[in-house]
């Protein structure tokens, strides 16, 4: 195989790697032909082939960006092109930066600034307003749960640095003869450790007290929902929760805007769900839209949740606080607040203030509910466990993008999640997957795409505060760092060379 093939390979093997495909052993070599044409060529051409690589890997993996039916065909395909030409710079400067450490300071040390520059580029693409912390290697990982225990220390990003630095260590162990033994022992150990701390987490687990959840699933077809009356979509969900009654189930949960109105405002829809809610002596919580006012520009529309409980006329609720960039706000608002009068199709809600924890009720311990894609962002959901939530839900509608790959890769961020931040989560979707999804990131039960029903059983409230958890917020300072310093390193080593070469 040529040199600049090997970025076209790694694309085919990564995209392999993850779900739904999900051979998630292919994670461990998927990289290591990246590597060799990185140290094969000279930085320009590493770094041109590679985002040619970077660019089939990411489109093969966001592809269903293209396929959002919420929004004009053209604007879907733009959108879905721009995020991928944007990714593939992550390959395209690593690739470069690989291809000149190697020939400057020798293999060891470009494979040390491989794992540490592009674990920064994962997090810096996963933080912010324009954030999408998605196409990440940690998420190979969620097909074999040993290792995904490792979430609950690094999170997501702790799963990525351990699989992209398996990858560099197996290429030293190819590449360098000489040391094998070795490299070999620290490729073990690395590849073991983790592993053992997964397969005792996982043994030795120990699951709080049950709760009583149910998902339900109407399978409202995205293109009609904004079309339906609201009745007719209340009365859908009212007849699809109607098994659950006599149960023994606390807590329903209904998805992201399943009441497509504003409940606040619609005193009928609010009696008559109080009025299911008092009959069944269950909770429920439903995404519906809810307004609030701002000062400058009125009634402003949000994207939130709310827990109608039996017993009290009280509505309490949630706002999702980090919005889809585009899709569902322009970002930089704070910084210019004139970009809410531009409209490229995008819903334009008004991000919630801070995150809600609803009090304990009915036989439901203190809970929080992240909206849609909240769910793979590390900071929500730490501060949601951090103020008390024992339980936590996510309600979504992934049916813009019909039956792609994007549904399944965004319940498999959820369960890594779960594991994250060692909370249950109910995971209630309009067209699927819903699931019941427990604290190790395994799924009691599943109710697939495209169908209609509910699932319901018991999940485990958890008080454990991860190390995940705390240390959710300093992510990027935390690997920037450690970017910062391997320059700095390699900065001295230039100013202050050896008199010999290195021979790795």
């Amino acid at each position: 195989m040529s040199a600049p093939l090997g970025f076209l390979l790694s694309a085919v093997l990564g995209i392999l790697s993850f779900p739904p495909v999900g051979i998630w052993p292919l994670s461990y070599v998927a990289l290591i032909p990246f590597l060799a044409s990185c140290v094969a060529l000279p930085p320009k051409r590493a770094r041109r082939w590679a985002y040619l690589g970077g660019f089939v890997f990411f489109a093969g993996l966001l592809y269903w960006l293209g396929l959002n039916s919420g929004a004009p065909p053209m604007l879907s395909a733009a959108s879905v092109v721009v995020v991928v030409l944007i990714l593939s710079t992550v390959w395209s400067i690593t690739a470069g930066a690989v291809s000149l450490a190697a020939r400057r300071f020798g293999l060891v040390t470009a494979m040390i600034l491989f794992v540490v520059l592009y674990l920064f580029f994962e997090v810096f693409w996963g933080t912010g307003e324009l954030g999408f912390p998605w196409a990440l290697w940690g998420l190979t990982q969620i097909g074999f749960l040993p290792a995904a225990q490792l979430a609950d220390l690094g999170d997501v990003y702790g799963l990525s640095l351990w699989v992209v630095s398996l990858n560099a260590l197996l290429f030293l162990l190819w590449k360098i003869p000489a040391r094998r033994k070795q490299i070999g022992l620290i490729t073990a150990l690395t590849f073991v450790v983790p592993l053992l701390y997964g397969i005792i987490r996982l043994s030795t687990f120990s699951f709080g007290p049950p709760v009583q959840v149910a998902a339900v699933q109407a399978n409202t077809p995205v293109e009609e929902k904004w079309e339906m009356s609201a009745e007719d979509i209340a009365q859908s969900y009212l007849k699809t929760s109607a098994p659950l009654v006599g149960t023994g189930t606390r807590l329903v949960v209904w998805p992201e805007t399943a009441t497509p109105t504003p409940l606040r405002y619609r005193q009928w829809l609010s009696d008559e769900l109080h009025t299911f809610c008092d009959g069944s002596n269950m909770t429920l919580l439903t995404g519906a839209t809810d307004y609030e006012q701002d000062s400058v520009r009125g009634m402003v529309p949000l994207n939130s949740a709310f827990l109608i409980r039996p017993g009290t006329r009280e509505l309490l609720s949630s706002a999702k606080i980090h919005l889809v960039p585009f899709g569902e706000r322009i970002p930089a608002q704070k910084i210019f607040p004139f970009l809410h009068r531009l409209h490229l199709g995008q819903a334009e809600w008004e991000p919630g203030k801070s995150v809600v924890v609803f009090p304990p009720n009915n036989g439901i311990p203190a809970s929080g509910c992240l909206i849609c894609f909240e769910v793979v962002f590390p900071d929500l959901a730490a501060d949601m466990t951090r103020g008390g939530a024992r339980l936590l839900t996510t309600i979504t509608n992934d049916g813009w993008y019909g039956n792609s790959s994007g549904p399944y890769q965004h319940l498999d961020l959820a369960r890594l999640r779960a594991i994250a931040v060692r909370r249950s989560i109910v995971r209630s979707a309009n067209t699927g997957i819903s699931a019941l999804i427990l604290p190790t990131g395994a799924m009691s039960k599943t109710l697939g795409y495209n169908r209609a029903g509910e699932i319901h059983g018991t999940v485990p409230e958890q008080t454990e505060i991860t190390l995940a958890a705390w240390l959710a917020h300093i992510w990027l300072p935390f690997y920037g760092a450690i970017l910062l310093l391997t320059l700095v390193v390699l900065w001295i080593k230039v100013r202050h060379p050896r008199t010999s070469r290195p021979v790795l």
